[in-house]
C-alpha cells in the first residue's frame, strides 16, 4: 500500500499511545474484544488515520484528506461490563474549523490533543501553518465538545504542517512540524515544540514554551514528522534525513526547564541506508524508546529498540531490532508503532493476509525478562472481518494490556478494534 503517514502527497497518521502497567510474563493471548465505529459513517473517511489510549479512553482520528478539509476526533470509554461493539461516547471538533483537525491524536489522563496538520503545501497559495487543540474532559465525563485551548507555533509559516504529529505526557505535550523551514532557509527541514500546561491550565491561546531544531538540519529532513515525549525528553523522528536513511532526535529537558535547543543525541539504525525511511513512527516509554523503519529490510520494514543508558541519552543505535518473518516487500511494517513498558507493537498495514492484499496486520512484541533483544517472533492480530485494502493496523495504540488499532479501509468508511486478553 502507499504510505499514508508522512508522505508528500498525503495526510500523515498520528502518534500513537506511550502508556506503562505492562505484565512481564507469561505472554499475552491477544482477543479481539470489540470495534470502534462514529455513529456516523462517510464512504472513504479515514477513521482511524490516528489512534490513542489512555486506561479505559480510547480517541480516534477521523480525516481523510483526499475527501474533506475538516476531520473530527471521537471518544470511546470501556463500559463497566468491558468492551463491547460501540459507537462513540463524545465527538470532538474545533471551534474554528482547524483544517486537518484529526490528522494525529494523542491522550495522557483526561486531556486529549488532536493535530490539524493542514498539509496541503502543494496547493498555491499553501495551506495555513496548522495548529494543535487541547481538550480537558469535563468534571461530568466527555461529551460533545470544542476545544478548550488552542496551540501554535509563534513562527509558524503557511504551509508548516504544525500537528502533523503530537504527543502529550501529563503536563507537556508536543508537536512536530515537519514541513517547516529552518533558520537555515532549508525546506522541509522541520522543527518541534514544546508546551507547557500554564498554572491555569490548557486554556485559551498559547504559543510554545521551546522551540527544538536539529543541529544537522537539511533539506528534506522532515523532523518532527514522528514525536513522542514523556516529559522529560522529548524524540522527533526525521526520516528524511540523509537520503531518507533517517534519523531520530532526542531532546533531554534542562534542569531549568524546557528551553529553545537542538538535540542532546541522535538515534539512529546499525544497517542503515537510503530510502529507510526511519523515524517514520516514534513511540516512547519510561527510558525506551521505539521508531519504526518501513523501508528498511529490503522494504519490509522493521523496529527499532532503544533503551537509554545509565548515564544519559547518547549517540547511538538501536538496542534490539523488531522484525517479523511474515514481512514481504511492501507491507509497510514499522509505519505506526507504539510501545508499553513491556510490549512494543508494531503496525503493517500493507500486509497481504489470507491472500487479501493490503488486509493489514499487528504485530505485539513481548520484551523478554533479561531485557529487549533482537527478535522476528511476534503475535500477529487481525481484523476478523478484515479485507483486501483495509490497511489494519495503519495507526496502533497500547496501555496496559489493552491495545487498539485503526483501519482505514474497512469497506471504505474505517473502524478501530480493540484487543486484550
Amino acid at each position: 500500500m502507499p504510505r499514508v503517514r508522512r508522505s508528500l502527497m498525503l495526510l500523515g497518521l498520528g502518534l500513537l499511545s506511550v502508556m506503562n502497567g505492562w505484565a512481564a510474563t507469561p505472554p499475552v493471548t491477544w482477543l479481539q474484544l470489540a470495534e470502534l465505529t462514529p455513529t456516523v459513517r462517510t464512504t472513504n473517511d479515514w477513521f482511524g488515520v490516528s489512534i490513542a489510549i489512555s486506561g479505559n479512553t480510547v480517541v480516534v482520528g477521523d480525516f481523510d484528506p483526499n475527501i474533506e478539509t475538516f476531520g473530527a476526533v471521537y471518544v470511546y470509554v470501556k463500559p463497566a461490563s468491558g468492551w463491547t461493539n460501540m459507537t462513540q461516547v463524545a465527538k470532538l471538533t474545533s471551534s474554528d474549523n482547524g483544517e486537518g483537525f484529526g490528522t494525529s491524536v494523542s491522550i495522557s489522563g483526561n486531556t486529549v490533543v488532536v493535530g490539524a496538520a493542514n498539509t496541503s503545501n502543494f496547493d498555491d497559495p499553501q495551506a495555513g501553518p496548522g495548529a494543535a487543540y487541547v481538550f480537558v474532559k469535563p468534571a461530568s465525563g466527555w461529551t460533545d465538545m470544542t476545544e478548550t485551548a488552542k496551540l501554535t507555533a509563534s513562527d509558524g509559516q503557511a504551509g508548516d504542517a504544525f500537528g502533523d504529529s503530537v504527543s502529550i505526557s501529563r503536563n507537556t505535550i508536543a508537536v512536530g512540524a515537519f514541513f517547516a523551514t529552518d533558520s537555515s532557509n532549508n525546506q522541509f527541514a522541520g522543527k518541534a515544540y514544546v508546551f507547557v500546561r500554564p498554572s491555569g491550565g490548557w486554556t485559551g491561546d498559547l504559543n510554545q514554551t521551546a522551540e527544538l531544531t536539529a543541529s544537522d538540519s537539511q533539506l528534506l529532513n522532515y523532523m518532527g514528522a514522528s514525536i513522542t515525549t514523556n516529559g522529560n525528553n522529548v524524540v522527533a523522528g526525521a526520516y528524511g534525513h540523509n537520503n531518507f536513511q533517517g534519523v531520530g532526535y532526542v531532546f533531554t529537558k534542562p534542569t531549568g526547564g524546557w528551553a529553545n535547543a537542538t538535540q542532546t543525541a541522535e538515534l539512529t539504525a546499525s544497517d542503515g541506508g537510503g530510502s529507510n525511511d526511519f523515524g517514520f513512527c516514534a513511540a516512547m516509554s519510561g527510558n525506551t524508546v521505539l521508531l519504526g523503519a518501513p523501508g528498511a529490510g529490503g522494504s519490509k520494514g522493521e523496529g527499532y529498540v532503544f533503551v537509554e543508558p545509565a548515564g544519559g541519552w547518547v549517540n547511538m543505535t538501536e538496542t534490539a531490532k523488531l522484525r517479523t518473518s511474515a514481512a514481504t516487500s511492501g507491507d509497510s511494517f514499522g509505519q505506526s508503532a507504539a510501545i508499553s513498558r513491556n510490549a512494543a507493537v508494531v503496525g503493517a498495514p500493507g500486509a497481504t493476509v489470507g491472500g487479501n492484499f493490503g488486509q493489514g496486520a499487528a504485530y505485539v512484541f513481548t520484551k523478554p525478562s533479561a531485557g529487549w533483544t533482537s527478535t522476528s517472533h511476534a503475535t500477529e492480530l487481525t481484523a476478523s472481518d478484515g479485507v483486501g485494502n483495509d490497511n489494519f493496523g495503519a495507526s496502533v495504540g497500547v496501555s496496559g494490556k489493552t491495545l487498539v488499532t485503526g483501519e482505514i479501509g474497512n469497506s471504505n468508511p474505517g473502524a478501530a478494534y480493540v484487543f486484550g486478553p
